[in-house]
């Protein structure tokens, strides 16, 4: 009974607060909409690029037409000098740079060759690589070619030695989508994120005046009302984590190789266990914008120490611990081995880890309320 007077007590404060409601409503869906608007491409097409020309030999303008045609990027600008190139990089008009120094092409006829240069905004990471790949793949190409010709026209065999070669292979994302990497990481976070200010404003906003004890008096407290006060959140929520993977898998065909209702199980205790642990920060401290705070710091860091997007191998202790210490690293490990298909055998040690995350500090806040409400 105590969870069903909480749980319609809530769904009628919702019904009187738009504001309230749009959170856990139109925003969930603006940022699903918003991400899959920007990452719908897939592999970054047309970036802008530079090339500066020391050259001017028929080799250089070879390697002009082979990063023209390459699909990754477009020459943009063609400055006359170095400085004037990397002048671009800095201010953001061009991603990356190719430098072809003066006798490039004589000097495939000679024992030493000039370097050419591909230098690339590092302070955009994944942008700036993707325009160099780009840019080295079509020289790569020419310089191949180019090297065979030379070869010819010295009458010498095109292979005299074999080299052992080396293969590189893309496994499980061959198209190297930013879609699938990205969006498999953004969006649980967003709703992670949007949980913990949640659960704050929820628990917060009966921590004001006499609400405490109207709300003990209207409901009567404890677990359950705790429970059927976050549900209608949790269940709007959980709702909008599921949208977002039938959107990846069901319509973009990111197919889940395991077992998607167990990933959505790993997320409804994701988001439980954020409310929970959000719900403790505001009821041990009493105070929303303390809370509030707390909650940013560990849900708002846990996509960067999820180890999803930067490694934390060869990090920190402090990196590596506080990434073990946060519930979305352990959920994320689960969801993309469930996208890679792992047996269900190897997500049982997160599952139990995520149902910790709920109950322990769910029980902290039940003890904390009480002692209000006794105060």
């Amino acid at each position: 009974m105590s969870f069903a007077r909480a749980f319609s007590r809530e769904v009628a404060h919702l019904r009187r607060n738009r504001w309230d409601l749009a959170m856990v409503t139109l925003f969930p869906a603006a940022a699903i909409m918003i991400v899959a608007a920007m990452l719908i491409a897939a592999v970054p097409r047309h970036l802008p690029v530079a090339i500066v020309d020391d050259d001017h030999s028929a080799f250089s303008r070879a390697l002009v037409r082979a990063v023209a045609a390459a699909p990754a990027v477009t020459i943009a600008e063609t400055p006359a000098t170095l400085a004037e190139a990397e002048g671009m990089v800095r201010a953001g008009v061009v991603w990356a740079v190719l430098h072809i120094p003066r006798d490039a092409g004589t000097g495939l006829s000679r024992d030493t060759t000039p370097a050419i240069h591909i230098l690339f905004n590092a302070s955009f990471l994944t942008i700036g690589s993707s325009a160099a790949n780009g840019i080295g793949s079509a020289v790569e190409a020419v310089v191949a070619e180019r090297g065979l010709d030379v070869l010819h026209a010295r009458g010498l065999p095109a292979i005299r030695i074999d080299p052992p070669r080396v293969q590189a292979a893309v496994l499980f994302n061959p198209q190297t989508s930013f879609e699938w990497y990205l969006q498999a990481l953004i969006h649980p976070a967003v709703l992670h994120l949007l949980t913990a200010c949640v659960a704050v404003m929820a628990i917060g906003r009966e921590l004001d005046g006499e609400s405490l004890a109207r709300w003990r008096a209207e409901t009567g407290g404890g677990m359950a009302a705790l429970a059927g006060k976050m549900a209608p959140y949790l269940i709007l929520l959980a709702g909008w984590g599921a949208v977002w993977l039938i959107w990846v898998a069901g319509v973009r065909g990111w197919t889940m190789n395991g077992s998607i209702l167990l990933t959505l199980l790993a997320q409804a205790l994701l988001f439980a266990g954020t409310a929970s642990i959000s719900a403790m920060l505001v009821t041990v401290t009493g105070n929303a914008s303390v809370a509030f705070s707390a909650s940013a710091l560990y849900a708002g860091s846990a996509l960067a120490y999820s180890g999803g997007t930067l490694p934390l191998t060869g990090g920190s202790g402090f990196a590596r611990g506080w990434s073990q210490v946060l519930p979305f690293t352990h959920y994320l490990r689960l969801q993309m081995d469930q996208f890679l298909g792992a047996p269900v055998r190897v997500a049982l040690p997160t599952i139990a880890m995520l149902s910790a995350y709920l109950l322990v500090p769910a029980a902290v806040t039940a003890l904390a309320l009480r002692r209000r409400e006794r105060g």
